[in-house]
């Protein structure tokens, strides 16, 4: 007897702390009401410009935003924000001068647009995705690295929303889906990015630019004009761009997979080929050097390497294929050779052996070209990065079919 009245006390308590909580975790409500307007009231009496530049941030404040920040990971928390229009408050502090106020400001509207069950809401606001991008022009590595890990939070979730089965969502997918590229391909975001992969040299803000930009790319093929929103991710300007990151990054395994999978997916869909001439001679020797300094740095290659070196040897072929190029890297064709035997020797299981077929019909491609180059004398292993005549290559190519 005693036992059970303890038991529905214990239950009293507990539904008792859950009325004061926020959602079903153990945040108090008070307390984070408290924390959300000591930070209001703060930014609301405080001015942050001054003679000598922006304020520096408030020790006591910042480890009140931290905290706020820190909870937000909680899905019920950030419904709590969404609730109360505390998403609305931070976002406004994305204009504050301070560059501490701006990183945490976004990374709590990451954590919010993480959450599955909050994104089309917060979708639905273009403000939050205008002021995020709007960030893109700060030069602040720790802001835009958390820039680009909200971008692609917004790209996973659409993603997933628009793969679902359930046809009462589709439309309301199609739509959110239409917004989000049209927002991503404005000119001057575009350039922005742009500008973030061909000067930053912090790694991690190039990972995330990569993660980015490999499911856009894969995105725009759920909008039916996908020429349309990809369109200024072509001009030569942002693809030489793409090539100062990615050869700030060789080395850098998850960085580098990312940006191949954009990469491919332009040059297999997006690209005309008289494009390759601003790009393929850059585009040639960053392949090399990605089988050099990362492919033939495996220890072995398995199943999670095959898609990596497909995409290396399909960009690869292309721009060879193009002829649209002045120089080939003296020691390519060994690379390439010794690239294909170690993709032969790999012990790939049988689900996967198509993809085998296909690296090594494309290496093998490539190689016959710069066979057939040295053959005719435009080539010589004695020099770093040798001229090639476009004709020769261009008539060389003419004999081959290759089907994907």
């Amino acid at each position: 007897m005693e036992q059970k009245h303890t038991d529905t006390d214990l239950q009293r308590l507990e539904e008792l702390a859950r009325d004061a909580a926020v959602g079903s975790t153990m945040y108090d409500k008070r307390w984070v009401i408290e924390n959300i307007l000591a930070v209001g009231r703060h930014f609301q009496t405080t001015s942050y410009i001054t003679e000598d530049g922006p304020r520096e941030l408030d020790d006591t404040i910042e480890e009140k935003m931290m905290t706020l920040w820190d909870i937000s990971v909680e899905e019920d928390v950030s419904k709590f924000y969404l609730d109360y229009g505390v998403l609305d408050f931070f976002i406004e502090l994305f204009s504050n001068p301070n560059l501490r106020v701006k990183e945490i400001s976004i990374g709590i509207m990451t954590n919010m647009v993480f959450h599955e069950s909050l994104f089309p809401t917060i979708m639905e606001t273009d403000k939050c995705l205008e002021n995020c991008l709007k960030l893109l022009e700060e030069k602040d590595s720790p802001t835009l690295l958390i820039v680009f890990r909200c971008l692609h939070s917004y790209g996973y979730n659409l993603f997933n929303l628009i793969n679902k089965n359930e046809d009462s969502q589709k439309e309301v997918a199609k739509s959110l889906l239409e917004k989000f590229l049209i927002f991503l391909s404005l000119h001057s975001v575009v350039q922005n990015i742009g500008m973030v992969m061909g000067s930053c040299t912090n790694k991690t803000v190039l990972q995330n630019c990569a993660r980015f930009l490999s499911i856009l790319s894969e995105l725009w093929d759920f909008h039916e004009d996908r020429r349309k929103v990809s369109h200024h991710y072509t001009g030569e300007q942002f693809l030489q761009c793409a090539l100062e990151g990615m050869k700030e990054c060789v080395g850098e395994d998850k960085t580098e997979k990312h940006f191949m999978i954009f990469l491919y997916l332009l040059f297999q869909r997006d690209l005309e080929k008289d494009m390759y001439s601003s790009i393929s001679t850059q585009t040639i020797c960053i392949m090399e050097r990605l089988l050099k300094e990362h492919v033939l740095e495996y220890s072995s290659i398995d199943e999670h390497d095959l898609e990596f070196i497909f995409n290396i040897s399909y960009v690869l072929k292309c721009c060879l294929e193009s002829g649209e190029f002045s120089s080939i890297p003296a020691n390519l064709k060994s690379f390439l050779k010794d690239a294909e035997g170690r993709v032969e020797r790999a012990d790939i299981d049988e689900e996967h052996a198509e993809n085998k077929k296909s690296i090594l019909t494309l290496i093998s491609l490539s190689f016959n070209f710069l066979e057939t180059c040295n053959q005719n004398g435009n080539t010589s292993e004695s020099t770093e990065n040798t001229p090639v005549h476009n004709n020769s290559t261009r008539n060389f190519y003419l004999n081959f079919e290759f089907y994907l």
